[in-house]
């Protein structure tokens, strides 16, 4: 009897190992509250990432680099997801776009009046805090923005310091990050809200379409139950 129970398990083990859930990469930068690392949670599109991943089936590696290296990494992989990137149409033929998490706005923050536009900002400011890989970036140089009026920041670095130490006129970022990180000390003025894209949960360009469509299918689950809209409130600042 124990000789026909250890052959019935070895039988079964393969069973057991097939049915084991394929596990996905995902890549999000240091970007509160949008993405982060750490023990209080992931961040808006890192939660919503990772609950749509896990509800369509797959398990998660959360994985930490550099925003371009992440960027390139997961252009080059196979099946590997990366969070969040704005739509842009220097991104749009690299990318498999998996889901829409919401659209993002961004603004110019800064100790100065704030301005209305882009072209605005582009003729009263020397210098402006902007982080390296973002769309922010790609907005700004789109806008005629100069190599010498950007400041290229690592994200997780503190942009707002240097404005409120006025070694750059001002910060380009999300909203979200904006007021994120509006701290105690001299107020600061947030400009009206500029450049609109959607953000996506991307994949891979080479990108298994049954991956694709299961987090697609996942993610908008989420948001007609209502789960995705209690991850973006449990993370956005009181306004």
């Amino acid at each position: 009897m124990r000789l026909l129970a250890c052959l019935l398990s070895l039988l079964l083990l393969p069973c057991s190992f097939a049915a084991e859930p394929p596990t996905i990469q995902l890549y999000l930068p240091d970007a509160p509250p949008l993405a982060q690392h750490g023990e209080d949670g992931h961040g808006i599109t890192g939660d919503a990432a990772i609950m749509a991943v896990q509800r369509a089936g797959y398990r998660v590696a959360v994985q930490n680099a550099p925003w371009a290296r992440a960027q390139k990494r997961t252009q080059e992989a196979h099946d590997v997801l990366i969070v969040p990137l704005s739509r842009t149409a220097l991104r749009e033929d690299h990318y498999t776009w998996v889901a829409n998490i919401q659209p993002l706005s961004r603004a110019f923050f800064t100790l100065d009046n704030p301005v209305s536009s882009l072209e605005q900002a582009r003729q009263r400011y020397r210098l402006v805090a902007v982080g390296l890989g973002t769309a922010q970036e790609e907005i700004l140089r789109q806008a005629g923005f100069s190599d010498d009026q950007l400041y290229a920041l690592k994200l997780g670095d503190r942009p707002i310091q240097l404005v409120r130490r006025g070694r750059v006129d001002a910060w380009f970022t999300t909203d979200l990050e904006g007021r994120h990180q509006w701290d105690s000390g001299p107020e600061l003025a947030m400009s009206a809200l500029l450049a609109p894209l959607d953000m996506y949960i991307a994949c891979s360009l080479q990108c298994d379409p049954k991956l694709v469509e299961s987090v697609h299918d996942a993610l908008e689950g989420m948001r007609s139950d209502g789960s995705l809209q209690r991850i973006v409130e449990r993370y956005v600042p009181t306004r």
